[in-house]
């Protein structure tokens, strides 16, 4: 039996999918019952938990070999580092309770460093609780997701700009599909304790802002072009979406550190790829 937390969010539910499509058994952690609903209708068990709660975390991991441990976004939360230290604490206490033979966590592309990485710092804590406690765990560090440029598409099939802060736009970055993020965690749980501790994901190549552009021209039939966002625009950018004053920071501070150079993979993992390229995962978003 393997456990999945976040598992209606996007990489969450390609585990899912991945570990029902190879017969295993599954059990969705979700937040609330229609979401466990869904999941029980395509033949996995479904529980509803808080993840900061280890008692009731306790009981969902119980009986499992194997569990995937990621922490969903928090951007309204007036804290989301401590809220963040508290999800991991949780998951990490109950898991062991349990006694989950193997996990694989959600981890990040920058996550070896402890500042200058902003909402990365999130999963630099995860790691370092994980490496204090005795569970047998894989390390998946993330390229940055392609499903981000999710929130512009709307806009810029009306005015034909992609806003981006990655910056400048014509640099490449690792970047990889939500999608490979899922299926690749979803096999390093049928691994089981033996896979790797540490592995990079990549996609199948880096890709820049101009690269999504003239992507999404193809898809959307009409020119579109990287627009670069000032960084004085960055903090109004994010209080629209309704982000908390520590989120603002936190993603500004991301930003600086992808564009800086810091935010970048070491080498010190397994290396594996996705194979969903740019074009696709856009042409899936859209």
């Amino acid at each position: 039996m393997f456990v999945v937390t976040g598992a209606s969010g996007q990489t969450g539910t390609a585990v899912m999918r991945r570990l029902l499509e190879r017969g295993q058994p599954v059990r969705a952690v979700v937040r609330r019952e229609e979401q466990a609903a869904s999941w029980r209708a395509l033949g996995a068990e479904a529980v509803v938990a808080d993840l900061a709660n280890a008692t009731a975390m306790s009981a969902a991991f119980a009986g499992s070999d194997g569990a995937y441990l990621m922490n969903p976004p928090a951007y309204m939360a007036p804290d989301i580092l401590a809220r963040a230290r508290a999800v991991h604490g949780s998951l990490i206490h109950a898991a062991g309770r349990a006694k989950v033979a193997h996990v694989v966590a959600l981890s990040s592309v920058g996550a070896q460093y402890a500042q200058g990485t902003g909402n990365i710092l999130t999963t630099h804590d995860l790691e370092a609780q994980l490496a204090r406690s005795d569970l047998p765990s894989t390390r998946l560090r993330a390229a940055n997701f392609i499903d981000n440029w999710a929130w512009a598409i709307g806009a810029t099939r009306t005015t034909g700009e992609l806003p981006s802060m990655l910056l400048p736009t014509r640099r490449p970055i690792p970047m990889v599909a939500a999608a490979d993020i899922g299926r690749v965690a979803a096999d390093l749980l049928m691994e089981g304790p033996a896979a790797a501790s540490l592995v990079e994901l990549h996609g199948p190549s880096d890709y820049s802002p101009d690269d999504a552009a003239i992507a999404l021209s193809e898809l959307l039939d009409r020119p579109v072009s990287a627009k670069p966002v000032p960084e004085s625009e960055w903090p109004s950018a994010f209080r629209g979406s309704g982000f908390s004053a520590s989120a603002v920071d936190a993603f500004c501070d991301m930003y600086r550190g992808f564009n800086n150079g810091l935010i970048a993979f070491d080498g010190t993992g397994v290396t594996r790829r996705g194979t969903i390229d740019l074009r696709g995962a856009l042409a899936a978003l859209i």
